[in-house]
């Protein structure tokens, strides 16, 4: 998904020049094997758009590059010149620091300005893993995958769940799908099994708003129902009452469908820079979530692994719009998260 553990390398990692002259990678390459734009179709040259010293972990522009590359006032818009969301071409969105303007987009500005990276990690790098299912968790489920039997698994949740910002859903190249998507092709791919796939999710919705579509949820037969919400709760409800929620979400499909084992999804951190994302909510909201797992609920939790990432990595070199939604390679660590419970 993200990457080869037997090969050791990674695959289309992104970057994004935004006021830098280097992108840093999440891990020392021993080579860099290809940097290209896939919305674009442009592969980019060694030398002559960028340079790699080997063993290091940052990839440098050329003075000269034909890379995307943005100064640094871009990440703020001037206003006489912003276009503000929810304008579907927006170019800004309000609620930066001190009343500025963020860089913004619902169309597919942040992948054509992104760039993909393919390179060979340097000896004896070890990739991080998710938690696996703790024994016993979701025995149900797990015994259908490991028997090759068929499964049905219902996703709720906001627009990160919907695929939002996924070049997929932009309808441009490379086309990847959204983070079910790739969990559910995955499953199908280890266990030999067909997975009947229902999203439910809505852009801009929380978890109350589950509610307003349970005729779908709960009448729709699933094995696993996951529950994906929390970026949209940040700033309108505590994480008692975002707890508190789920927990009612999972009481009603339960009532409706008793046999039906839960996965829970704590959500990626969005831009600490916008006012409905700062840092705080999100690790209440995480750890509330947690409190929930159980024999039939499972925990899948991107939220660590997504600030891991972040600790070597840009936000801006992972989002799909510059404040609350990831591109295409943060859409695979979400399924990585998830494809992690079934190792």
């Amino acid at each position: 998904m993200l990457w080869n553990s037997e090969n050791g390398i990674v695959s289309g990692e992104t970057g994004m020049f935004l006021g830098k002259n280097a992108v840093r990678l999440l891990f020392p390459a021993e080579k860099i094997l290809k940097v290209y734009n896939s919305t674009l179709g442009t592969v980019y040259e060694e030398g002559r758009d960028f340079t790699h010293e080997p063993g290091s972990d940052l990839l440098y522009k050329t003075d000269d590059t034909a890379m995307p590359v943005l100064p640094p006032e871009a990440l703020y818009p001037e206003p006489e010149t912003a276009i503000l969301f929810p304008d579907m071409d927006a170019n800004a969105i309000s609620g930066g620091p001190d009343g500025k303007y963020l860089i913004f987009s619902r169309k597919n500005f942040f992948a054509c300005h992104q760039i993909e990276i393919d390179y060979k990690v340097i000896e004896n790098t070890v990739f991080p893993d998710n938690p696996p299912l703790k024994k016993g968790q979701l025995p149900r489920f797990t015994q259908l995958l490991e028997a090759g039997k068929n499964v049905r698994i219902t996703l709720i949740g906001d627009s990160i769940s919907a695929g939002v910002n996924s070049t997929k859903a932009m309808d441009c190249p490379p086309y990847a799908p959204p983070y079910i998507e790739t969990f559910a092709a995955d499953l199908e791919k280890r266990f030999g099994v067909k997975v009947e796939l229902s999203n439910f999710a809505i852009g801009g919705t929380g978890c109350r708003q589950a509610f307003e579509i349970e005729e779908k949820w709960l009448n729709s037969p699933a094995d696993l129902l996951i529950i994906a919400y929390g970026m949209n709760d940040f700033s309108h409800m505590s994480a008692e009452e975002y707890r508190a929620t789920l927990q009612k979400i999972m009481a009603a499909m339960h009532a409706a469908q008793p046999e039906t084992e839960f996965v829970l999804v704590t959500s990626m951190t969005g831009n600490p820079a916008w006012c409905n994302t700062p840092i705080g909510p999100d690790v209440e909201f995480a750890e509330a979530l947690r409190t929930l797992s159980a024999e039939n609920t499972a925990i899948a939790d991107v939220r660590p692994f997504w600030v891991k990432m972040l600790e070597r990595k840009d936000f801006y070199d992972l989002t799909g719009n510059g404040v609350n939604h990831p591109n295409d390679f943060g859409y695979r660590a979400y399924a990585k998260v998830l494809a992690d419970l079934f190792r």
